[in-house]
């Protein structure tokens, strides 16, 4: 009778124990998802929620709509590789060495520099990645970038099309875990193929309208006074990269029109890996950040490509989203997602963030808006004909108020902006008497955040 009685009372023990070890976890905050979708070439201005009345994406908007758009992001640096391992790798391009493009190879991504998927998998999350890769380390090599489930890296036609139904499986597949998902699309940037004239490798469209049923020129399509001579010096390098030099108005319109076109089929992707998001049950707990390797000319400067600091092409889409549950907000904060992402969503999950990273968590800002965590930021750049570095290096630094832009090369090889004044930077101040002051501020700040950070273009100052 005793033993029955003593067993029974364990049992009860027990049975009190799971209870409250169930209750206690059920009461413990749930790991957010984190989704990241990335376009390809893709400038700041070309989103309808950004006031673009050229193009419709309304899955951009339903981000933007249910989160904070940034109106102030940049990329690290305009060209693709470089803006990906500052992405993947929370560093500057000139910190890691990877300035330029760079092929998938073995060896060169040093094991000291921890990435993204890597950073996420040691914190217990699922990870995986879909789309364009353009990274100097191998995707089959997991061990080292972390992603476990990789697929759809290898450049082929229609990459983008195949997206979402990948991420639609991993998402399937890990919707009782926590997952860092990457979903990285190539469109807009087939704008280049168009441009010269070849078959398009994502996406098909149709031929331009004449140019008068095509969107207006922004107010800054002309190249400006006072340009520093190397830009286009970068300009003729290769007329399949630069096809644009002799282009007449009309051209330039039909340029528009076609980018439109083609930021309006990758939205219609992004639409369809939102809706996976809801389809699996995990919408209300994922964390969204879209935004995209850098910008595109957009015949602002009449610039096509990248690489240049000017807006067009080193501001970036940046929106922080939660769908249903966020109020939508619009932040002038300065952003680089190069550097800040890693931060961000480390801040996001409660990982710890890798001590040597100096990008800012913004995760703090859409907790706090008042909270003011950066007002002054520096990117950079790197002239090349793809993998070809042409020894033509450039920095900016971007306040509130202004853009300084300095070469390491040429006659003229400064730029200052007044961006609230002149936000299409056709009025170069640097060679104003008045904006002496303002320039040797800009100048001195930008040697000084060299040298603290071991940047060696201190020395073309």
């Amino acid at each position: 009778m005793q033993v029955t009685v003593r067993c029974k009372l364990r049992l009860a023990i027990c049975f009190l124990l799971i209870a409250l070890a169930v209750n206690v976890k059920g009461q413990q905050p749930e790991r957010p998802n984190i989704l990241i979708i990335m376009t390809d070439q893709h400038t700041a201005d070309a989103m309808s929620n950004a006031g673009n009345k050229d193009l419709r994406t309304p899955a951009m908007d339903k981000l933007a709509a249910n989160g904070v758009r940034f109106n102030k992001a940049y990329c690290a640096q305009p060209l693709c590789t470089p803006s990906r391992t500052a992405i993947f790798s929370g560093k500057m391009p000139s910190e890691t060495g990877f300035v330029g493009n760079a092929p998938e190879k073995d060896g060169q991504w040093p094991d000291s520099l921890l990435m993204m998927g890597k950073i996420f998998q040691n914190g217990g999350y699922k990870t995986g990645y879909v789309g364009k890769w353009h990274l100097p380390v191998p995707a089959a090599k997991v061990s080292q970038h972390g992603f476990e489930f990789i697929q759809n890296t290898n450049f082929l036609d229609y990459n983008d099309a195949g997206t979402p139904a990948y991420c639609a499986r991993f998402i399937k597949e890990n919707k009782s875990n926590p997952f860092l998902l990457v979903a990285s699309f190539l469109n807009p940037h087939d704008i280049c193929e168009w441009a010269r004239g070849e078959t398009l490798k994502m996406d098909v469209l149709e031929d331009a309208p004449p140019a008068h049923l095509c969107p207006q020129l922004p107010a800054n399509w002309k190249k400006p006074a006072h340009e520093p001579e190397m830009i286009r010096k970068q300009q003729k390098v290769s007329f399949r990269t630069y096809p644009s030099v002799d282009w007449t108005a009309d051209q330039w319109r039909q340029y528009r029109w076609a980018y439109n076109r083609l930021v309006e089929k990758v939205d219609n992707y992004i639409a369809m890996v939102l809706a996976s998001l809801k389809k699996y049950g995990v919408e209300k707990n994922t964390i969204i950040i879209f935004t995209a390797d850098h910008g595109d000319g957009y015949a602002g400067h009449s610039w096509n490509q990248k690489q240049v600091l000017y807006e067009e092409s080193a501001k970036v889409p940046f929106i922080i989203s939660k769908l249903g549950q966020w109020k939508p907000r619009v932040d002038d904060m300065l952003v680089c997602n190069g550097t800040d992402i890693i931060p961000t969503i480390c801040g996001f999950a409660g990982i710890e963030r890798p001590r040597t990273l100096k990008g800012v968590d913004i995760s703090k800002k859409i907790a706090n808006p008042s909270k003011n965590l950066r007002d002054t930021l520096v990117i950079e750049t790197a002239f090349a004909d793809n993998e070809e570095l042409l020894g033509i290096n450039g920095r900016a630094v971007i306040t509130k108020d202004f853009k300084y832009i300095v070469y390491d090369k040429g006659n003229i090889r400064e730029q200052l902006f007044d961006l609230v004044k002149d936000p299409g930077e056709i009025t170069n101040l640097a060679v104003s008497a008045t904006h002496k002051k303002k320039l040797i501020q800009m100048r001195t700040y930008l040697k000084k955040w060299c040298n603290t950070n071991g940047d060696n273009f201190a020395k073309a100052l």
